[in-house]
């Protein structure tokens, strides 16, 4: 559809955002200045209890500081975090990841049950002079000027006119193909989601985000907060994609295949909840995209792309992209200078990918290396625990790629290989053997150098790609 407009007089809003839930939010927030008309549309009429992102590292906690939310949040339910523990077994130590050990850093992240935090930040964002919520409204088609540049929206009830629009619709965003942007697609597996009433207390470091191995796949369980002086935890077992039976037979698959593999406490905690209700599922995809503007638009947050939650790296991304655009456009007004509005988007177009790319590189990596079973992945696991364990200032590096403290592809390689280097130590002294505590076969260790050269030149060879298209993008 293309309409002209040629006054300010025709516009309903300065900005529409298309997604009223935490992207959308933070964006609206960020550009609300008291004198800017934003409009924030949402297809849904109200909020359904949902799974979807919930811990966030301390790079996107402070940027919901800087934004004014953290203190609504907290009356809502959310608690801080301070750090990551990863747990071999249960008969093993744990290895723990703190925040508070990358230098210039805020200590802690955030976490709180996603609902809350959608009531918590919409809450917040009503209050922002300018700032209006459309409920039950679903974008059908976006408008196009004469020239092309992206004008307003349509949806089922109205037709609205902006000068700038942003997609903060989520992963399977509907503004994205409507404004021709494409994306590259994975299904990796399932997550199957429960929240243990009270269960932090059953983590072996109460405060801190968890990973726990020894199954099929990586079991993300982390404090949610709650209500009343409720301390609850959020459970995600990473599942096959070819998970069958719905939620009753994910139930019935963690009860079997997972559930032992925790320590005693938290077990107990599991198999209670999945007595009280069943759980939810949720995909877990890897979408990538290569652009995020068009003139007089932007896709923010997942709109533009996602990664294995593993890594918990979404929101932070989500927040930032926000917070970035905002600063960018601080001295455009009311968007109506065409020319200054689009430098400013093709600069945030640049900035965030920067951003996002070792995200994706850190969550692919990590996944594989947590999940896989072949010899090279398994050298690079026990690789990254002799590295982690050996000192403060390794685990403070790789905290600073997983939390978006540090954003150089050519340092997460760096690191890469230096796990690579303990992993090659593992496997001459026998470590990696199938089955844990036994040595490794000469059979098995070859495998293993094998694989470890395969690995290296492969992530070698995507952070060479990423480096190569971002360098092509800057200087267009």
């Amino acid at each position: 559809m293309d309409i002209q407009h040629s006054t300010d007089e025709t516009l309903d809003a300065d900005v529409i955002i298309v997604g009223g839930g935490v992207t959308g939010c933070a964006m609206a927030t960020a550009l609300a200045d008291g004198k800017r008309k934003i409009l924030i549309l949402e297809a849904r009429t109200g909020h359904k209890p949902r799974f979807a992102g919930e811990l966030l590292h301390p790079t996107g906690t402070q940027v919901l500081d800087d934004l004014g939310f953290l203190p609504t949040l907290r009356k809502h339910g959310g608690v801080d975090v301070d750090g990551f523990a990863v747990v071999k077994s249960p008969t093993i130590p744990v290895t723990r990841l703190p925040y508070g050990e990358i230098e210039r850093q805020r200590p802690t992240g955030f976490a709180m049950e996603h609902r809350d935090l959608v009531n918590g930040m919409r809450e917040w964002t009503e209050k922002q002079p300018g700032v209006r919520f459309l409920f039950n409204e679903k974008v059908e088609e976006v408008m196009r000027n004469a020239q092309g540049r992206v004008c307003g929206v349509r949806t089922a009830q109205k037709v609205l006119r902006a000068n700038l629009v942003l997609g903060c619709d989520g992963r399977h965003s509907k503004i994205r193909p409507l404004l021709g942007l494409s994306e590259e697609a994975r299904l990796l597996s399932f997550s199957v989601a429960m929240r243990f009433p009270d269960g932090a207390k059953h983590l072996p470091c109460p405060t801190f985000g968890h990973i726990f191995l020894g199954a099929w796949g990586p079991m993300l369980i982390y404090p949610i907060g709650g209500h009343n002086g409720s301390r609850d935890a959020r459970g995600c077992f990473d599942v096959t994609r070819e998970l069958s039976g719905g939620p009753k037979g994910a139930s019935e698959l963690i009860r079997r295949e997972y559930a032992p593999h925790l320590p005693p406490p938290l077990a107990k905690a599991l198999l209670e909840s999945l007595d009280r209700e069943p759980p939810q599922i949720a995909a877990n995809e890897a979408i990538r995209t290569a652009k995020a503007v068009l003139p007089g638009a932007a896709i923010v947050g997942d709109a533009g792309g996602c990664a294995h939650p593993l890594t918990a790296a979404g929101m932070t991304v989500c927040f930032t992209d926000a917070q970035r655009i905002g600063k960018l456009l601080a001295s455009a007004g009311n968007f109506s200078n065409a020319a200054q509005v689009d430098a400013a988007l093709r600069r945030y177009e640049i900035e965030r990918y920067r951003f996002v790319r070792v995200r994706e590189l850190l969550a692919d990596a990590l996944y594989e290396v947590f999940r896989g079973a072949e010899p090279g992945t398994r050298a690079i696991r026990e690789g990254i625990f002799r590295y982690w364990e050996g000192s403060k200032t390794a685990r403070a590096r790789s905290m600073a790629l997983l939390s978006g403290a540090n954003s150089n592809p050519g340092v997460f390689l760096r690191e890469y290989l230096t796990v690579v280097g303990n992993s090659t130590t593992a496997v001459i002294a026998g470590e990696t053997g199938p089955v844990r505590g036994e040595s490794a076969t000469m059979r098995e260790r070859l495998d293993s150098f094998v694989g470890l050269g395969q690995k290296s030149w492969e992530k070698a060879r995507m952070v060479l790609r990423d480096v190569r298209q971002e360098l092509a993008r800057a200087s267009a």
